[in-house]
């Protein structure tokens, strides 16, 4: 056992000098990374050779061949699991780059869309900061923060495919333009459901116009038969909507618009949702009331499309 604990200590302390000569790593990462693998293969090192070396004196030199066998069977393992530590970090590297090609390509749409409308510019990133921020004061986890300012980045990307002149008219709408306005949803599911991996987001998309008493659009789900990201969506969404110019209007005061939202829970809205955005306005500076500091990034994107003519 002092035998191989001297054996493998020297082994650890060569190979951690190799890779910092080399430059592959600190000498203190490599020695964290083997020391637990090492202690653990020591009783088992140990008591093989002992074995072996009972079997050269007591029964024949021929077993000398043996000794091979633990030192050839060590190496494979410790070849195998660096392997599969390479494979894993190459995995979550992988993981990254799609996450930010999702959220370039969430941008581009969203780019796409504003500039086509000027007085919705920012409309979707704001609501994508408010939808994330009351996923995050709900509870929902780190991934289902993520998912909520996707879907809110993307949420009106149906409006691309309404008529010309419907979003930018001046007046209220006729009943046959509301009908169909009301069909962005829809489009924007359908466009969303193409993309790899934006099944989820495009169910999402779907429904955030839905209500909890029924009577919201396009499928007329109620209550809890509407996902919850939808319902957070549509808080977001109106809010941002009453405290911005639109052509038939100008913005609301935010208190005016607080108000409307909670006269407008177990109706149009889930109250858990209002309030946990109510927490978030009563202490969050008048910026992020009026616009959710929306990144300069997306402004960014709406310019770039802008000069390019889109």
């Amino acid at each position: 056992m002092i035998g191989a604990g001297v054996a493998e200590t020297c082994d650890i302390a060569f190979t951690s000098l190799t890779h910092r000569i080399r430059r592959n790593g600190r000498m203190g990462d490599i020695v964290r990374l083997l020391a637990p693998l090492v202690a653990a293969s020591i009783p088992l090192y140990a008591s093989v050779v002992a074995a072996l070396a009972i079997a050269y004196t007591q029964l024949s030199p021929w077993t000398l061949a043996l000794f091979a066998v633990p030192a050839f069977a060590a190496q494979r393992l410790f070849l195998m699991y660096r392997e599969q530590r390479e494979l894993a970090g190459k995995l979550l590297h992988a993981n990254s780059q799609l996450e930010r090609a999702n959220l370039s390509f969430a941008t581009a749409l969203v780019a796409t869309l504003d500039a086509r409308d000027q007085y919705t510019a920012g409309h979707s990133a704001a609501v994508a900061v408010y939808a994330r921020d009351i996923a995050a004061r709900m509870g929902l986890s780190v991934k289902e923060q993520q998912l909520a300012h996707l879907c809110g980045l993307v949420h009106d990307i149906g409006k691309v495919g309404l008529p010309p002149g419907l979003l930018e008219k001046p007046g209220r709408l006729t009943l046959d333009e509301r009908r169909q306005m009301e069909e962005h949803p829809v489009i924007g599911e359908t466009i969303l459901a193409n993309v790899d991996d934006y099944a989820e987001i495009a169910s999402i998309v779907r429904h955030h116009h839905e209500r909890v008493d029924g009577n919201g659009y396009p499928d007329r789900l109620r209550g809890d038969e509407i996902p919850l990201l939808s319902q957070i969506l549509a808080v977001a969404d109106a809010y941002d909507a009453m405290t911005s110019d639109r052509p038939y209007r100008d913005a609301m005061p935010t208190q005016v618009a607080r108000l409307r939202l909670a006269q407008a829970v177990e109706a149009q809205f889930d109250t858990t949702v209002v309030a946990a955005f109510e927490a978030i306005l009563a202490t969050a500076t008048d910026e992020y009331r009026r616009q959710g500091l929306a990144g300069d990034l997306d402004r960014a994107g709406i310019a770039v499309l802008r000069v390019a003519g889109l």
